[in-house]
């Protein structure tokens, strides 16, 4: 007698259900019908659902009775082979007929296995077959018909669980439902508790009879050019608890969902929803949802004032983000300010042409489109790298706009430096009141009292007034200096005592001429040489090597031309604040850190003192005043984590316009390539964060340590993160979550 090929096992029956047990598969008679192998998971009359005969998967059949008059075979030995003479089909072993009976060609369909083998069945086992199908039926038709939803269902802890982790278990078929990042809903129906949680590891395969680690396991997959065999799986996720649903809100998770628990999938709405993705501006798709979009609003204070890093190694992605930042902060109708220290942002008015942006832009139906209000502004004297674009602003700095304390910072001056800067910077505020240049009314009078010079320089104070006190000092402590210096003070003692006073009688002071063909002013105080050195001989100072020092790093920074340039206009704040206009501050031709951070830090306080005036007047008037986003490229070459201890004046500044520009809409967003060099006071200003692929581990480690809301998971993903690819922690967003940031549609000029 022929034995029927082995179907998958069939689910236990409801307790209490009588089963019935099919008698010894018979070979029929010559001449009678043959039904077909059924498929995988049905039986060989006809489709059987859950609960019929054959419902198991991939367990091979127990060993086929010998055919008559043959002596029995023991079982194969190899590990994961069948037993001699045994062939396989979709993943099941299958007997050959016996040698008395002819083989039966198997009819020709989609999907047949080469040489397999069909037997029929009696008709009687066919009888006892729908019989157990309609049993089967009638058990399952009691069951909870929302398991039928139900994607997986959370697993037993065990000693190596974590706290608020959950291991969730799901069948083959439901495995690609739960990809990474998918939002899900645990009802814990044992204490009635509901759960929101989060994919954060998997989904993970694993065989259902062996261990993956097995041999037998092994052997399978390895020989996989020789057997068709393999073990049925099922899947393993981790998902992170999110919090307790509770009265229609999300509160922290006091406990865990039971074993047991059912698993379902959120939908796209719900999960948008949850993980708070709404909004006009769109950063990029989610990574492991099909449609869903990291979006915000740019009104939401929790995002746009609140400030940004964008951070990764080169090739990440971090200028095709700053780009598709740009474009959809344009569109938002935001002010957009981008300190450009190569060029790249300066063609961002016309659409993209890269082949490679063109093609993802058609992946995403969207269409390269360059933003309409570029201007572009750079330092008079030197060239843009848009040189013919219709709307170029050259400008020049204010030397009295600028802090002296963030001046000597930045030019990285010595002690001795130091002392010898300020003790002529103060000697000048003396000297432009001598010469009536400033104050000269009362309100102006009023204006010195309320200076900040931590903040701001002396006003109508040139860098000439500053070089010219700077010579008189060298020309007092040289030779020359010297003996006229004496005679000057035998001769005129008691008129240079009366200089320690804001003198009356300035204007009655005639030049001295011996001191007039000695020693050479360029500013204003040249009407008046003995005025100067007399200032200068009340506070008097000795080095002169140091004073020379002081003198050539000032006439270096007049000869670049920065400060007080006659004909070039300053900085027009009030334009660069337009709705919707982008602003690129062009610094590619500069080649010189330390000027692009003059330039940043001055326009950086010019841009918040600005922004806080429409701040308060729309306050007054019952207006809302335009948001800001100003966009630093190479931020650690402007706040070195090497020098921020000996530039505590400039990070106070930018500290300041960080803390102050969160109410008042004005928003900064930090770009590197090299986060190690940021020092962990500017890391601790970011509430947001755009992080590309790091390779390095110890950068890893400690962004790790500084950004405290993303969990083990993803950071374990950011040293295999693709081009484009991004671990985004907003604000607004429930969690952090990755990110597949959406190419730029404006064109971006490629930088060596």
């Amino acid at each position: 007698m022929g034995v029927p090929s082995a179907g998958p096992a069939r689910p236990l029956a409801p307790q209490g259900t009588p089963r019935a047990t099919p008698p010894p598969a018979a070979t029929p008679p010559r001449g009678a019908p043959v039904r077909p192998e059924a498929p995988r998971g049905q039986s060989a009359s006809r489709p059987v659902g859950p609960g019929a005969p054959g419902a198991g998967r991939g367990t091979p059949p127990p060993n086929q009775s010998p055919s008559r008059g043959e002596p029995a075979r023991p079982p194969s030995q190899d590990s994961g082979r069948p037993p001699p003479g045994m062939g396989t089909a979709r993943g099941r072993l299958v007997s050959p007929a016996p040698p008395s009976e002819p083989r039966i060609p198997v009819p020709q369909r989609t999907g047949a296995t080469r040489n397999e083998v069909v037997r029929p069945l009696p008709d009687d086992v066919l009888g006892e077959l729908d019989e157990l199908e309609h049993e089967a039926a009638s058990a399952t038709a009691g069951l909870d018909p929302e398991l039928e939803k139900a994607v997986g269902f959370t697993h037993f802890d065990t000693a190596s669980s974590h706290d608020n982790l959950v291991t969730v278990l799901t069948t083959r078929s439901d495995l690609h439902l739960l990809a990474s990042q998918s939002l899900v809903r645990v009802k814990s129906r044992e204490d009635n508790r509901s759960y929101l949680g989060l994919v954060v590891r998997g989904p993970f395969a694993e065989p259902d009879a062996v261990s993956a680690n097995s041999s037998i396991a092994v052997g399978v997959v390895v020989q996989g050019k020789k057997l068709t065999y393999t073990f049925d799986y099922h899947g393993r996720v981790e998902i992170e608890i999110l919090g307790e649903e509770s009265n229609g809100k999300l509160v922290p998770p006091g406990r865990r969902p039971r074993p047991k628990s059912p698993v379902f999938l959120l939908d796209d709405a719900e999960s948008e929803h949850v993980l708070g993705m709404s909004g006009e501006l769109c950063l990029g798709m989610v990574v492991g949802y099909e449609y869903m979009e990291a979006r915000f609003h740019p009104m939401d204070k929790s995002v746009l004032p609140r400030h940004t890093g964008i951070i990764g190694t080169t090739g990440g992605g971090k200028s095709t983000t700053v780009a598709t930042l740009i474009h959809r902060a344009q569109q938002a109708g935001i002010a957009t300010i981008v300190f450009d220290v190569e060029g790249e942002y300066t063609h961002v008015d016309k659409p993209t042409d890269d082949p490679a942006m063109l093609e993802a832009l058609n992946r995403r139906n969207q269409k390269p489109q360059g933003v309409k209000d570029l201007h572009i502004h750079h330092l008079f004297g030197r060239d843009s790298r848009n040189p013919r674009h219709k709307n170029l602003h050259p400008f020049a700095l204010n030397f009295s706009s600028l802090s002296p304390h963030a001046i000597s910072e930045i030019l990285d001056m010595s002690d001795a430096q130091r002392e010898r800067f300020h003790k002529a910077y103060d000697v000048t505020k003396l000297l432009l009141e001598d010469f009536e240049i400033f104050p000269r009314t009362a309100e102006e009078r009023r204006q010195i009292l309320e200076l900040d010079e931590l903040s701001t320089g002396y006003p109508r104070m040139t860098i000439q007034h500053l070089l010219d006190v700077v010579s008189t000092y060298i020309y007092s402590l040289s030779e020359e200096g010297k003996v006229e210096t004496r005679s000057k003070s035998r001769n005129s003692s008691r008129r240079q005592t009366s200089l320690l006073e804001p003198a009356e009688s300035a204007e009655t002071d005639n030049p001295d001429p011996s001191l007039a063909n000695t020693l050479t002013l360029y500013s204003e105080f040249r009407q008046n040489p003995s005025r100067v050195i007399g200032r200068v001989m009340a506070h008097a100072s000795r080095n002169e090597i140091s004073w020379k020092t002081l003198a050539g790093k000032l006439h270096h920074l007049r000869r670049l031309k920065l400060f007080d340039v006659g004909t070039a206009p300053g900085v027009d704040y009030g334009s660069m604040l337009t709705p919707g206009r982008v602003s690129v501050i062009d610094l590619s031709d500069t080649d010189s850190p330390q000027l692009n951070n003059l330039v940043i830090a001055d326009i950086l306080r010019g841009l918040q003192e600005t922004q806080e005036a429409r701040y308060q007047r729309a306050n007054e008037q019952g207006q809302s005043v335009t948001p800001v986003l100003i966009i630093i490229e190479e931020a650690h070459e402007f706040l070195s984590a090497s020098r921020i201890a000996q530039m505590p004046v400039l990070f106070e500044q930018v500290a300041r316009i960080a803390k102050r520009g969160r109410k008042r809409w004005l928003g900064l967003a930090f770009v590197t390539q090299l986060p190690q060099h940021l020092p962990n006071e500017v890391l601790g200003l970011l509430n947001n964060f755009i992080i590309h692929k790091i390779t390095d581990s110890t950068v890893t480690s400690r962004m790790q340590r500084t950004v405290g809301n993303i969990d083990e998971s993803l950071w374990s993903r950011v040293s295999r993160l693709a081009p484009g690819q991004a671990l985004v922690s907003f604000s607004s967003f429930t969690r952090p979550l990755m990110v597949a940031v959406d190419p730029a549609p404006v064109k971006r000029l490629l930088v060596e």
